[in-house]
C-alpha cells in the first residue's frame, strides 16, 4: 500500500473514533437531560412532600388544640409514630431523589468536557476524509473508492459495536443489581413467614435486617438503571423492548412509598418482589435484543474486513 495512504489511514481511523465518542457524548448528554429534568421535578415534588409531613410531626410534638384533642382519646402516641413513619419515608424519597440529581449533574458535566475536548474533531476528519479520496482517486479510481466506502463501512460497525458492548455491560450491571435486591426480598419474606408463625425476635430481625438490605441496593439499582437508559442511547436504530417502571428514574419511589411505612406486611414484600421480578425481566429482554444485534454487526463486519483485505491483496 502506499505510504502516503497508510498514514492517511492512521490519521483517519484515530479520528473516526474521536467522532465517535463526540457523536456518543452527544446522544448522552441529551439523555441524561431527559432525566436530569425528570429527577430536578422529583426533588421539588418530594421536597414539598416531606415538608409538609414533618410539619405533621411538629405540630404534634410541640402541642396545640389537635394535640391536646388526641391526648384526650389515647390517640396521640399512636398518631405520632405513624406520622414519624410518613415522615422518614418522606425524606427518603427526598434524599433519593437529590442524590440521583448530583449524580446525573456529575455525568453531565464529564460528557461535556469530552465534548469541548473534541468539538473540533468533525472538521478536521471532513478535510482528512476529502484529503483521502482525492489520494484515492489518484491511486486506484474505482478500486480506491471502493476501499474508501468499505473503510468508511467498518468505522461505523465498530461504533455501533461499541455502543451496543457498553450498553450490554452497564445492562448486565443493571441485572445483577436488580438480582441483588430480589434476593434480599426473597429472604425477608422467607424470614416473614416464619415471623408469622411464632419465630420470635430472631425472625423479627432478620426479615427488617433483609429489608434494610434490599433499600440499600435501591440506589446501586437506581444508578445502574440510569446508565443503561444514557447508553441505549447511543445503538441506533436497534429496537430495544421498552424498561419501565413510570420511568427508569423513579424506581426507588416505587418501594419508598411503603418501605418505611407498611412493608413488614407480607403482602407488601411480595408487591416489592413482582415490581423487582418485572424490571429485571424487561432488562434481561432488553439485555437479548442486544446480543442479538451485536452478532448481527459482528458478522457484517467480518464480512466488510473480509472484503477490504481482499481488495488491499488486489491492488
Amino acid at each position: 500500500m502506499d505510504q502516503r495512504l497508510e498514514q492517511l489511514n492512521a490519521k483517519w481511523k484515530e479520528l473516526t473514533e474521536q467522532a465517535s465518542r463526540l457523536s456518543q457524548a452527544g446522544a448522552q448528554q441529551r439523555e441524561l437531560e431527559r432525566q436530569h429534568a425528570e429527577r430536578k421535578e422529583r426533588v421539588a415534588e418530594t421536597g414539598a412532600i416531606y415538608r409538609k409531613e414533618q410539619d405533621d410531626v411538629d405540630k404534634l410534638e410541640k402541642g396545640g388544640l389537635r394535640s391536646f384533642l388526641l391526648s384526650l382519646t389515647g390517640d396521640k402516641e399512636e398518631r405520632l409514630t405513624k406520622e414519624r413513619r410518613e415522615a422518614m419515608a418522606a425524606k427518603c424519597q427526598y434524599d433519593q431523589a437529590v442524590s440521583d440529581l448530583e449524580y446525573l449533574e456529575n455525568r453531565l458535566r464529564e460528557l461535556r468536557g469530552q465534548q469541548a475536548t473534541l468539538k473540533h474533531v468533525r472538521q478536521r476528519l471532513k478535510e482528512l476524509s476529502q484529503e483521502k479520496a482525492a489520494l484515492l482517486k489518484e491511486l486506484g479510481g474505482e478500486t480506491g473508492a471502493r476501499l474508501m466506502e468499505l473503510e468508511q463501512r467498518q468505522a461505523e460497525l465498530e461504533h455501533q459495536l461499541r455502543g451496543v458492548g457498553e450498553a450490554l455491560s452497564a445492562g448486565r450491571r443493571a441485572e445483577v443489581c436488580l438480582s441483588q435486591v430480589l434476593d434480599s426480598l426473597d429472604s425477608a419474606r422467607d424470614w416473614g413467614v416464619w415471623d408469622m408463625v411464632g419465630g420470635g425476635l430472631l425472625s423479627t430481625a432478620m426479615k427488617h435486617e433483609r429489608l434494610d438490605d434490599a433499600q440499600d441496593g435501591l440506589q446501586q439499582v437506581q444508578r445502574a438503571l440510569s446508565d443503561f437508559r444514557t447508553q441505549l442511547a447511543d445503538v441506533g436504530d436497534i429496537q430495544v423492548p421498552d424498561i419501565s417502571i413510570g420511568s427508569f428514574a423513579t424506581f426507588a419511589d416505587y418501594f419508598f412509598d411503603n418501605l418505611f411505612v407498611d412493608l413488614h406486611i407480607q403482602s407488601s414484600i411480595q408487591d416489592a418482589q413482582d415490581g423487582v421480578s418485572k424490571v429485571r425481566y424487561q432488562v434481561h429482554s432488553a439485555l437479548h435484543t442486544l446480543e442479538e444485534a451485536e452478532g448481527r454487526l459482528r458478522g457484517e463486519l467480518n464480512v466488510v474486513e473480509s472484503q477490504r483485505e481482499r481488495l488491499l491483496e488486489a491492488y
